[in-house]
Order: structure tokens, then C-alpha cells, then sequence
């Protein structure tokens, strides 16, 4: 379970951004209690976040620095083996911070029912902090605390072997990374988190990748293959399963509706819009099966309107999302802002977020319930959005890049 997360010095974040699960006053019907208490109240968590702003505002880059964060706790380790590894990336429009370290936490719940807070500092050369907070009934314990090379366990929260890990942390390893190597039973399950969260998906980057990773489970498991038909078929693409015959030869064909008949299609002849759309779901639905955190990048990349929208209506779903899962994903498609007459928005008001790059090319993240006067339930969300009443949109007065054009030619 995802909780919150905090980052700074890192790609377009100069000063330290914060980003969200919990729920406020002003959820919906999405957010899901937890039997994790602060200041004596329940936690509850929203199974979607959804970041909204400008081109390069630093959306993506959020879902970046995420992603670097699960990185460098997986690969320190490697790091001995390569000869200039790159430990990470700060942010670059300002000279004195790249002295200063990068810094990073995440608060997350484990299957424990027990809430942490992990971080550490690092800069280009070696770790300069680490620090791993355990609440258990709500009350913190410091299971390792760490300055440069320095690590102290204060009180009696971290069991077992501790100096023998100390002794074989380098300078530029996370002690965490140590602690799971030689299988630590406390530490493990945090850093088996990081391994099993936080997977980036980015639309053009990745895409052939997960058409394969899709395919390959589709041909060798049918129950999956069987949830990815259903899903298919009833988001109207003309698609009514898969070919047998091709799946027989280890091959993806899709049926196709063809008045009374069905037609098998090539998969390399498919719409670019339902080949996205196949290789998207099967890393959702693989995030549905485990309980999993998803970063989707783009989200509406080669989707329609409605089929972003059931997709983000899959993690909402306490049916369709029994373990929990969660998303987070950026986006310029406003209609999920948009309320239909009798229903409510896709996205609840405390699921968006908005970024805004400022003059000195740094990012600023903040929820849309932060907003003087907080958004009410019966407001035009996507109006106001697309108006500019909440930040997060280009700064182009309407036809100007059209009279630049014109300019230009003259």
C-alpha cells in the first residue's frame, strides 16, 4: 500500500514535492479504509491519483523520480561492478545544488498492517542518509538511522544480526539493499515493496515490450487470456476473442465482428489504439491480481476518452480491485474531470494533482484541494480546469502560435 511520497533536488524538482494517497473531507466513494492509524485516526487511502499540467511542467518526471527512487534501492548493489555508474540525477538549472544530495521518502504499508517511512540522501558519489521508521499501533519506532557511514539503531525495533550489515555497507550502498541480500527478515519485505511496485509504463518506451509481455501470458495462461477477452469485448472494438488457431501456433490474432461472421486479423495490422490498449491491460490487470502500485505515464496516449476512463473505473472498483491495487498516472485528457448529468466525475476532487513549472525552470506539484476556495462538489471541475482557474495549463492565448506561424512566413 502507497501512502505518500517525497522528493527533492531530483530531475525538475528543485525544492522538496510532496504527492498523496490519503483520502480527505472531500473524497468520493473511491477510498478505502486501512487498519493503519495516525493521531488516532484510520487511515483511508484513493486507489488513483491523476496528475495533470502543462508540456513540460515536470508531469512525467514525477512518475520519474518515483521510478529513480525504486531504481537506486534495487541496483546499489550493482553499482561496485560498473565503472561510472550514475547515482542520480538532480536538477540542473541551478549550479549550487548539484553539491547538495538528492532526497527521497516514501511512507508505504506492508501486509504486516504496519505503516513505514523509508528515504535516504544520496549524491553523485555515496549516500550521505538513510532512514527506515516502523509504526506499529501508531507509534514510531527508528529501526536505523544513518549519516554518511554512520548507522545507529536506536531502541530495540531492528532485530538480529545489525554490525555485520553495517560492516558490509559501502559508501555508496543503502544499508537496506545489505539488510535484503542476506535475507533480513524485517528488511526484506520493505525492499521486496520497491521491487514488486512502482513499475513505469510509459507509452513509447516501453510499448513493444509490454505487447510482448501481454502476448506471452495470453498464450500461456488461459485464465488471463480469458480476462483479457472479456475486457476487449466489451470496449466495443469490434472484437469478440482470440483466434484459436493462431493461439495453436503460439501466434495473437484478434476475431473481429464481421456482420454475421468473424474474421481473424494479423496483430500487426491491428489500430494503433487497440494494440495500446492490449498492452496496457495486461499490466493492469497483473496489478489487479497482485495488489500492486502502477505508474502509467500518458494514460490517454492512443486511448479514447471512455477507455481511459474504465480503465481508471478498474482500480475504483472494490470488485474489480480486491488486493488494493493503486495508480498513478498523468494526463492531458480533462473529460475524466468532466461530471455527466446524475453522476459524478471519473476522478474524485482529492485524486487530482496539477504541476506548474515556474520561471526558474523548477516544478511545483500540489493536490487541487489545496486551492483558496477548495473546490465544491457541484463545480464544473473540467471547465475550470480547461479555463485555467486552477493552474496546470499552457499559457497560449487562443491563436497566437497561429500568428506566430503567420509572422514567421512573412
Amino acid at each position: 500500500m502507497f501512502f505518500s511520497f517525497r522528493v527533492a533536488n531530483v530531475l525538475s524538482f528543485r525544492d522538496e514535492q510532496f504527492l498523496s494517497f490519503a483520502a480527505t473531507e472531500l473524497h468520493g466513494a473511491s477510498a478505502r479504509p486501512t487498519e493503519i492509524r495516525e493521531h488516532g485516526k484510520e487511515i483511508s487511502v484513493l486507489p488513483v491519483l491523476g496528475i495533470y499540467g502543462a508540456n513540460a511542467s515536470g508531469k512525467s518526471n514525477f512518475l520519474a523520480a518515483l521510478s529513480l527512487m525504486r531504481d537506486t534501492v534495487l541496483s546499489s548493489l550493482g553499482w561496485l561492478s560498473e565503472p561510472n555508474p550514475v547515482r542520480r540525477i538532480s536538477f540542473a538549472l541551478d549550479p549550487n545544488l548539484a553539491k547538495m544530495p538528492s532526497f527521497y521518502e516514501i511512507d508505504m504499508g506492508l501486509q504486516d498492517g504496519v505503516r513505514y517511512t523509508y528515504g535516504f540522501e544520496i549524491d553523485d558519489r555515496r549516500i550521505r542518509g538513510e532512514w527506515l521508521h516502523a509504526y506499529p499501533k501508531g507509534r514510531k519506532q527508528v529501526w536505523f538511522d544513518r549519516k554518511d557511514d554512520e548507522i545507529e539503531f536506536p531502541g530495540e525495533g531492528l532485530r538480529g544480526e545489525k554490525l555485520e550489515l553495517t560492516r558490509r555497507t559501502r559508501s555508496d550502498t543503502l544499508f537496506l539493499g545489505v539488510g535484503a541480500l542476506f535475507n533480513h527478515d524485517q528488511l526484506l519485505p520493505v525492499f521486496e515493496w520497491f521491487r514488486d511496485n512502482l513499475q513505469l509504463v510509459s507509452p513509447e518506451r516501453d510499448k513493444f515490450e509490454r505487447e510482448r509481455s501481454t502476448s506471452r501470458r495470453v498464450l500461456h495462461d488461459p485464465g488471463f487470456r480469458d480476462r483479457i477477452a472479456r475486457v476487449l469485448q466489451v470496449a466495443d472494438l469490434g472484437i469478440t476473442g482470440f483466434d484459436k488457431a493462431a493461439l495453436a501456433k503460439d501466434e495473437i490474432r484478434f476475431l473481429h465482428r464481421a456482420r454475421t461472421r468473424e474474421i481473424p486479423l494479423d496483430f500487426a495490422n491491428e489500430s494503433l489504439g487497440t494494440r495500446s490498449w492490449f498492452a496496457l491491460l495486461g499490466t493492469l490487470l497483473e496489478a489487479l491480481e497482485r495488489g500492486t502500485t502502477v505508474l502509467i505515464d500518458e494514460l490517454d496516449a492512443s486511448l479514447h476518452p471512455v477507455i481511459s476512463a474504465e480503465a481508471v473505473r478498474m482500480f475504483q472498483d472494490p470488485e474489480a480491485n480486491p488486493h488494493g491495487a493503486q495508480m498513478v498516472f498523468t494526463s492531458h485528457d480533462a473529460t475524466l474531470l468532466y461530471t455527466l448529468l446524475g453522476t459524478d466525475s471519473v476522478l474524485d476532487r482529492d485524486t487530482v494533482w496539477l504541476t506548474e513549472k515556474g520561471s526558474d525552470g523548477a516544478t511545483e506539484l500540489y493536490p487541487l484541494t489545496s486551492l483558496s476556495p477548495r473546490p465544491r462538489k457541484e463545480d464544473n471541475l473540467f471547465r475550470k480546469y480547461l479555463l485555467g482557474q486552477y493552474g496546470g495549463v499552457p499559457r497560449v492565448s487562443s491563436g497566437r502560435l497561429a500568428r506566430e506561424a503567420v509572422e514567421l512566413s512573412v
